[in-house]
């Protein structure tokens, strides 16, 4: 118990490191303690903030997205700030285990075209569309496009948008903690899938261009622009692609709201103001407040070209998904 001690005075000494994985969760909690709660608090969400995106895709040379060992020591401190002691850990630990092993064996199930359940019709859609379509590459596209959703259907579409009670049946039940667990887990699975995607849709855009829906349909038109929403790990493709729809949401070949995103995210990630209103942030429970704007006075204008509804209820939706 003195060493763990030891241990634990010198790691508060120094910024919390993710790359060698988990540590002892005794000693974990012996960090806690020394450190102080909200300090571990900061601390834990600085070293998951230097994953960009959250957990999802990271900065570095080593690669867009995080390793194993980083996504398992992140969801370990999430899952230690959010509980009182070991036993209270492994508790909310053995929740989240027994709650993923769900999703990986629907994973199989729905992406093999078997019957779906609430909230996954996108992704028997998707497959349906896929299993039907003789032109492979649509085919293929379209088979991402439901990976892309099962994997997201959780905690970053359902809960991000409709609110922190909105679960998935295998969530349900679940405590905060282990929720955090579940959310680094996933969010560590979620990148490969995401870089994977891009690079397949990169080399086939430039090969054949955009979807365009007086060709492909709006079914391919917005399963290419979700993995290009998703590619946040490539800004340089992201930005070709926005370059690419820009003539083409004027005329109806995309729908506006993709060039209304791309535009937004990109910019966001560039340092700039956005024009739509897409990104933003939670500010305080329940409210959700917008990133900078060109002009803010014009951004339902915009907004209204690209067949997005006002403003004030994107806001009044995105707040719904902030927690307490």
């Amino acid at each position: 118990m003195i060493l763990i001690a030891l241990m634990a005075t010198l790691l508060a000494s120094q910024p919390i490191k993710l790359e060698s994985g988990p540590i002892p969760v005794e000693q974990a909690f012996e960090l806690k303690r020394t450190m102080g709660e909200a300090a571990f608090a900061a601390e834990v969400d600085a070293a998951v903030g230097r994953l960009q995106n959250g957990r999802f895709q990271k900065a570095v040379t080593a690669g867009p997205c995080a390793s194993p060992a980083e996504i398992a020591a992140s969801a370990q401190l999430e899952l230690v700030r959010r509980t009182h002691d070991p036993q209270a850990y492994a508790r909310s630990q053995a929740a989240a285990e027994a709650a993923l092993a769900q999703p990986r064996q629907l994973r199989t199930l729905y992406l093999g075209g078997a019957q779906v359940s609430a909230p996954y019709g996108l992704v028997s859609k998707m497959i349906a569309r896929a299993k039907a379509e003789p032109n492979a590459r649509l085919a293929e596209l379209y088979r991402r496009m439901a990976e892309d959703q099962f994997s997201g259907i959780d905690s970053i579409i359902l809960r991000s948008f409709f609110g922190p009670g909105v679960h998935t049946t295998w969530e349900k039940g679940l405590d905060d903690a282990a929720l955090a667990y579940v959310d680094a887990t996933i969010a560590g699975e979620w990148c490969p899938m995401n870089v994977a995607n891009a690079d397949w849709l990169k080399a086939d855009l430039r090969d054949h261009g955009w979807y365009r829906i007086s060709t492909y349909g709006a079914d391919a038109d917005r399963a290419a622009w979700v993995i290009v929403q998703h590619a946040r790990h490539d800004l340089a493709f992201q930005q070709e692609v926005l370059a690419m729809l820009e003539p083409l949401w004027r005329s109806g070949e995309t729908r506006g709201e993709n060039f209304a995103m791309l535009y937004d995210q990109t910019a966001h990630y560039r340092g700039r103001p956005g024009r739509f209103g897409v990104m933003g942030d939670c500010t305080a429970p329940g409210v959700w407040t917008p990133a900078p704007l060109e002009d803010r006075g014009a951004a339902d204008a915009w907004r209204t070209k690209a067949g997005m509804p006002p403003l004030a209820q994107y806001i009044a939706t995105r707040g719904r998904g902030c927690a307490d």
